[in-house]
């Protein structure tokens, strides 16, 4: 009889799960704010980076291209000075692409709010809505924490489609052209000076 007792002591009480429980649930609704946050700022860097980017070989280009305009009337540097100009606008076509703001088409019909292509974060789509319904599915979100997550995790997954098949793609296009531009040019520069000392 003692020794039952003694295993009902030391076995965990239904208290003591529930609260342990809890614990672990907070630690866990702790660790996925954590997540989103830290990956929504990388992303967010990952953003301005993109942005910086563009803004570089944007201005280079532009540099290059107010040079090599002064030179177009020198023979012997004609067709390089051609290729840098091409090169130079084809590289800030692409980057300038890379930096335009994307917006969603206009909202027609009826509206899914908790539909996959609605993103109640986003400006571009509740500004489309009215006050009183934005603010109406705010509380609702706000007061679920499965909708939450729901909500970080669709804003986090359409800013990773931007940066992927937008930003980083016309920006890894613009710096292609820009290198082979100038491995083409200093071939054409080379051309041009051997045939200058071969006359």
């Amino acid at each position: 009889m003692s020794k039952k007792n003694a295993i009902d002591k030391n076995a965990p009480t239904e208290d003591a799960t529930a609260k342990k429980a809890s614990i672990t649930a907070k630690n866990a609704d702790r660790a996925m704010d954590n997540m989103f946050r830290i990956v929504l700022g990388n992303h967010l860097q990952l953003s301005m980076m993109a942005d910086q980017k563009a803004n570089m070989i944007i201005t280079v280009c532009a540099l290059i291209l107010t040079l090599s305009l002064g030179r177009l009337q020198n023979e012997g540097l004609y067709y390089t000075v051609i290729v840098m100009v091409l090169t130079c606008v084809a590289s800030m076509f692409f980057a300038i692409l890379a930096t335009i703001p994307k917006l969603p088409p206009r909202l027609k019909g009826p509206v899914d709010l908790r539909g996959r292509n609605f993103n109640l974060l986003f400006f571009g789509f509740f500004s489309q809505i009215d006050f009183e319904t934005f603010f109406r599915e705010i509380e609702l979100v706000v007061n679920d924490r499965n909708l939450v997550y729901e909500s970080l995790a669709k804003d986090l997954y359409d800013l990773g489609l931007v940066l992927s098949n937008r930003k980083y793609k016309y920006i890894r296009i613009s710096y292609q052209i820009f290198l082979i531009g100038l491995l083409v040019s200093l071939l054409t520069f080379i051309l041009g000076l051997s045939q200058t000392s071969a006359q």
